[in-house]
Formats: structure tokens, C-alpha cells, sequence
């Protein structure tokens, strides 16, 4: 019964014999290096936009300072005395003599596309001669309590 005793004690402890610890600690390692990799791409990223936003915030800057240092030059530019000044320099003065000249004919009839719409009179029906006539939302102003 001894050597009985035995076998049974030997399939017995093949039955529950320990957990192969080798591949489970692969697989472990195989996932935290994958998500190691993962998170070193998203840090990656990050830092990568997080330095294109400073570029960009820098480049914005930039641009609106340029756009104030127009700005000024503009407004010095556009100034009476210096335009002024810039005339004289130019040799250019006010005008000496003005004429003008008034045509007794009416204008071409036909194609009146080929003349600029203030040298033609418009005198409609609701209109008279010099008299010219108010926007419509005069008219409608008119009618409103407040006015």
C-alpha cells in the first residue's frame, strides 16, 4: 500500500502543479511596454502642439504689432499738413482760375451707358427740375409716432 500511497501522491501533485509564471510575466511586461509606448507618443504630441501654439502665438504677435506700426503710418501719412507740405514740395498750388462752361444741348439720345450717371439729368414725374428726390426711408419715417 506504501507504493499505491505514492503514485496516487505523485498524479496528484501533476494535476495541481504551480502556474507557469514565464509567460504570464511576458504578456505583463508586452502590455506596460505598449502602453509605455503609448503614452510617450501622446507626451510626444502634446509637447509637439503645445510648441506650435507658442510659434503661433508669437507669429500673431508680431503680425498685430506690424499692423499697429501701419496703422500710425497711415494716420501720419493722411495728415492735412503733410499732404500740404507734400504738395508745395511737388510745386502744386490751388487753382488759379476756374471756368465753367454750360451746354445748352440735351445729351445724346440712345446708348447713355457711355456717359457717367452724374452728368445725366434724371427728372422723372415725381421729380422737378434741381429738385431732387427724398430715400424712401424718409417717406416711411414720416408716418412713425416718434418723429
Amino acid at each position: 500500500m506504501a507504493i499505491l500511497g505514492r503514485t496516487f501522491s505523485r498524479s496528484e501533485a501533476k494535476i495541481t502543479s504551480p502556474l507557469r509564471i514565464g509567460p504570464v510575466l511576458l504578456a505583463v511586461g508586452a502590455v506596460i511596454a505598449v502602453v509605455g509606448v503609448l503614452q510617450l507618443m501622446q507626451t510626444s504630441r502634446a509637447t509637439t502642439a503645445s510648441f506650435k501654439i507658442e510659434q503661433l502665438s508669437q507669429q500673431k504677435l508680431e503680425l498685430e504689432t506690424s499692423v499697429s506700426q501701419l496703422e500710425v503710418d497711415v494716420a501720419g501719412l493722411s495728415s492735412l499738413a503733410r499732404i500740404q507740405q507734400e504738395a508745395k514740395r511737388l510745386g502744386l498750388g490751388p487753382p488759379v482760375a476756374r471756368e465753367v462752361v454750360e451746354v445748352g444741348v440735351p445729351g445724346p439720345s440712345g446708348d447713355s451707358a457711355q456717359l457717367p450717371a452724374r452728368s445725366l439729368q434724371h427728372e422723372g414725374p415725381d421729380t422737378k427740375a434741381g429738385e431732387q428726390k427724398s430715400p424712401w426711408w424718409d417717406d416711411l419715417l414720416k408716418h412713425l409716432p416718434f418723429r
